[in-house]
């Protein structure tokens, strides 16, 4: 290692909190930081002193698409570099990617997943590729893509050396792969993972601290992510009523009497969302069974026709299943010509019908016009109702076994040009399906509120259930 970053305090440079992620040298590192946590500072600094002090290791950079780097971990470590003192140690390369150790030629390669095979093809001309640095996982919803990077790192290193990957990003649904694969792992020798939030960074002054604990008074909600890391989308979930814990549920028998709807989202290149939901005495929703195309990765379909979806969905369901209502979404009832057949026209709808009913299935409406209005319903549903002591009731349930709607719902953001709309270039197809319920079913139960102080807003007169003044 240089001499210059021996005379240096690693303590003084990096601030603490990282101490047992600094020294892991097991297969996977994992850290789930807030804002200002220093979790992207911390790596890059620790990757430039890990290069200098072993001689033969080579490190690769990646994020979801290349041309985020430049703007993120390229800077990012030249910062590390400046603020170790090193600079005349080291040289940059735009065109490609690639920052180099002088004395030994050793390089840290920077490199984005929408370009395979660069990624494939990395290879180093001294030493050899020990560690990965995978930035803003969470932008990365696609599990295959992150084992093309981890298989990157095979085969022998020389003695004393070790290989490992670096993943460090924001707070995210939990439902995304990397709580799954290493944050609900127990006593893994080859895992560390971490979360850490802005009260392990020493170096915010205090404004910062000031913007933090406004954050904490003013919306707590996203003061747990944004803040403290949790689980969750911050700042930007649009179903933010969202909570596994309250919404998802064991399976059950159905009981039979209650009323049973089948509701659909069409796809073929992108999955198509099938659900069937009851509706108990009170009017509470339970989703209990999906049928989704899901073709191996989120948001590419399977490409089935219609005729065999509408056969699985036939499958689906038990022959003394009775569904009241069926309903698809409105669009499937376009006309489309048939191969060879000029003169003939017929829709996604009708050949779904088709094979329904030759099968005596209910077959589908087309569902009501009004995304955002479906969407509010659908949050109005999430949130229920909330009992004297401020105890929450959800108005629908989801059945665990529903696991693609578990995983896309509480992924979803907000459309930048629209607040009112979630982004469509999502994985919205369970959410859509759900929003074809909520229209033909629109929540009227009697709602009241969680206790709340007297609001300077309605001077501490009576209020109705729904929170307006009497």
């Amino acid at each position: 290692m240089s001499s210059n970053i021996r005379k240096l305090s690693l303590k003084k440079i990096v601030g603490g909190g990282y101490t047992a992620f600094w020294r892991f040298e097991g297969r996977y590192r994992v850290v789930k930081g807030s804002r200002a946590s220093k979790k992207s500072a911390t790596i890059a600094l620790n990757i430039i002193t890990r290069m200098m002090k072993y001689p033969l290791a080579n490190t690769l950079v990646v994020r979801k698409t290349g041309n985020t780097l430049y703007n993120s971990c390229f800077q990012q470590l030249k910062w590390a570099i400046h603020r170790l003192g090193v600079d005349s140690l080291w040289k940059t390369k735009v065109n490609p990617m690639e920052i180099i150790y002088i004395p030994t030629g050793q390089k840290i390669i920077l490199r984005g997943l929408d370009d395979p095979y660069k990624l494939t093809s990395v290879t180093v001309d001294i030493g050899v590729l020990c560690w990965v640095w995978l930035e803003e996982c969470s932008e990365i919803d696609d599990e295959e893509a992150f084992n093309r990077v981890d298989e990157s790192i095979r085969g022998a290193v020389p003695p004393g050396y070790f290989k490992q990957i670096t993943i460090s990003m924001n707070p995210w649904s939990s439902a995304h792969f990397v709580k799954r694969r290493f944050f609900d792992v127990v006593n893994d020798p080859d895992i560390l993972a971490i979360t850490t939030n802005y009260l392990c960074n020493e170096f915010l002054d205090e404004a910062d601290k000031r913007m933090f604990e406004r954050m904490k008074r003013d919306d707590p909600d996203r003061y747990k992510v944004a803040g403290l890391g949790d689980w969750g989308i911050d700042g930007g979930q649009f179903f933010k009523q969202w909570r596994d814990s309250l919404h998802v549920i064991k399976p059950f028998k159905i009981p039979t009497n209650w009323t049973k709807w089948r509701v659909m989202d069409w796809g073929s290149s992108r999955p198509y969302a099938c659900y069937w939901i009851a509706i108990d005495y009170d009017g509470n929703a339970y989703v209990y069974r999906e049928l989704y195309g899901y073709g191996g990765k989120p948001n590419v379909g399977t490409g089935e026709t219609t005729v065999e979806v509408a056969k699985r969905i036939i499958q689906c369901e038990s022959k003394d299943e009775e569904v009241y209502k069926a309903v698809l979404d409105s669009a499937c009832w376009a006309k489309i010509g048939v191969a060879g057949k000029d003169d003939t026209s017929v829709s996604i709808a009708d050949q779904i019908n088709d094979v329904l009913y030759d099968a005596n299935r209910e077959r589908f409406s087309p569902c009501k016009k009004g995304r955002e209005h479906g969407a509010e319903e659908f949050r109005r549903r999430l949130e229920g109702t909330f009992d004297k002591n401020g105890n929450q009731k959800p108005a629908i349930y989801f059945f665990s076994n529903c696991i693609h709607a578990i995983r896309t719902i509480p992924m979803l953001t907000f459309d930048e040009h629209d607040p009112e709309k979630y982004d469509t270039k999502g994985e919205d197809h369970a959410a859509d399906a759900i929003i074809y319920f909520c229209l033909e079913n629109p929540y009227a139960s009697e709602r009241p509120l969680p206790p709340q102080k007297e609001s300077k807003y309605n001077g501490g007169l009576p209020t109705d259930s729904t929170g307006w003044s009497a």
